[in-house]
């Protein structure tokens, strides 16, 4: 018989408070049973706060001081659910909305695979509800560069119902707390993009599986609160990618990497345009691999 462990559902706000509602609307539609969701608003200079919280005085609602990003304000909630006990956490972005049945068929497979640490949903477009946007992906070293798995397909053609991946999209994932506690948290050197990929390549070099699993689905409206900033994805984007590699790579992916994006490079910038690629590629060399900058924020949010 299934028991319905504690699971809390992680949601960050930053300055998108309808978007967090809206989210939040369709987790309390769900019927697993045992769950308790945690709102952490990362710095909102709008009403976020007040308003989430009188349209759901029942929630955990904490807040950062600072805006530093995916990883340290999810952080924030996943340090409050092990300091609970929770066994299992959600990380649930604010721009998704859930299927009804979406976490009972995620915690289960955790529940039936002991090597699993942690397990997505199909991640589905928003709007689109049988197109697949990512049922995870493979990290490759090499290129810096993730590639998701049955991206465009419809999802009622897919006929795998566990897939086994290098990466979930960080739109939604469930981990174990018990991993957390023995791997540590999602790495906060990123402040956006490349976080989640770190953490689950730490995930499989620790030799747990990740796990993709069909029968839950997600549907994600694609950098809902990102693309209010102009500039802000495509520069971290570019700059992380390089400072992955910098952090994860061995040596022998290093070489192989530094040919292949001075190709690709030169690439985009002749057919696309893309003449700031060198200087992110150089913010991405320089940059500190032990903690973040704040000041390259600044440039992108006044916070």
């Amino acid at each position: 018989m299934f028991e319905y462990p504690k699971t809390a559902i992680i949601i960050l706000n930053f300055n998108s408070y309808n978007q967090t509602i809206e989210c939040i609307e369709s987790v309390k539609n769900i019927t697993y049973p045992n769950y308790e969701i945690i709102v952490v608003d990362n710095n909102s200079k709008d009403d976020s706060l007040q308003l989430i919280k009188s349209s759901f005085p029942g929630i955990i609602l904490l807040k950062s001081e600072d805006n530093l990003g995916y990883a340290s304000g999810n952080n924030l909630g996943i340090k409050y659910a092990l300091d609970e006990n929770i066994e299992y956490i959600c990380i649930l972005n604010n721009d998704a909305a859930v299927d009804k049945n979406f976490l009972q068929p995620v915690i289960k497979t955790l529940i039936d695979d002991k090597k699993a640490a942690a397990a997505g949903p199909s991640i589905c477009y928003y709007g689109q509800d049988d197109i697949i946007q990512a049922m995870g992906g493979n990290i490759n070293l090499y290129t810096g560069l993730s590639s998701l798995k049955f991206k465009g397909k419809k999802h009622s053609e897919i006929k795998e119902s566990l897939i086994s991946v290098d990466y979930l999209g960080g739109a939604c994932f469930v981990v174990k707390a018990d991993i957390l506690k023995k791997i540590g948290l999602i790495p906060e050197n990123y402040f956006l993009f490349y976080e989640e990929t770190e953490f689950f390549l730490n995930i499989k070099r620790q030799g747990y599986r990740l796990i993709s699993v069909r029968d839950s689905k997600v549907y994600h409206k694609v950098s809902g609160t990102i693309s209010k900033y102009k500039g802000l994805s495509y520069f971290f984007l570019n700059r992380n990618r390089i400072l992955f590699v910098r952090r994860n790579a061995k040596l022998y992916h290093k070489f192989f990497f530094f040919f292949y994006i001075i190709i690709e490079t030169i690439g985009r910038m002749i057919l696309r345009g893309e003449l700031s690629l060198f200087k992110y590629y150089y913010e991405g060399l320089k940059a500190d691999k032990n903690k973040i900058n704040k000041d390259e924020i600044k440039k992108f949010i006044k916070n």
